[in-house]
């Protein structure tokens, strides 16, 4: 039985049809390939060491999210985070696209934004796309004059 069609009988059975209903499955890992890692321990993290670890990280866990280690970060928070390879369905990256005026951007208005390039790397890394060279050097430059 699909999780679709469990859901569904779920909601519109009540609480009977769901103690018998099939258990939830959860949905397959995406193994990331060595380059995927490559691109994610020299772009992205910098990207979130920079900018998101503040109330991300080991100190700090806003909304049960993690963004200090790869494991935490493919984790994701409360809610999923992201898919490798599903960037229309990724909650971090609409938060990063949204406009400085709205509620939950991140990082917070109260800091500074990503830059484009910044946010095309992660687009790209969370496309499960390898992240261009000129781009990957962009988008660290522009982390390093953050700091």
């Amino acid at each position: 039985m699909s999780i679709r069609i469990a859901v569904a009988i779920t909601l519109l059975a009540g609480p009977i049809a769901a103690s018998s209903a099939t258990p939830k499955k959860e949905e397959p890992k995406v193994a990331l390939t060595a380059a995927q890692k490559q691109d994610y321990t020299k772009v992205i993290q910098p990207i979130f060491d920079a900018n998101c670890i503040s109330c991300h990280g080991a100190k700090k866990v806003k909304g049960k999210l993690r963004l200090d280690t790869l494991e935490a970060t493919l984790k994701g928070g409360k809610n999923p985070t992201f898919t490798i390879g599903k960037p229309d369905d990724s909650m971090l990256l609409a938060r990063v696209f949204l406009e400085r005026t709205a509620g939950d951007v991140m990082p917070p208005k109260a800091e500074r934004p990503l830059t484009k390039e910044q946010k095309e790397a992660i687009y790209a890394f969370i496309e499960g796309q390898p992240i261009p060279a000129e781009l990957a050097k962009a988008a660290l430059a522009a982390t390093k004059t953050k700091k």
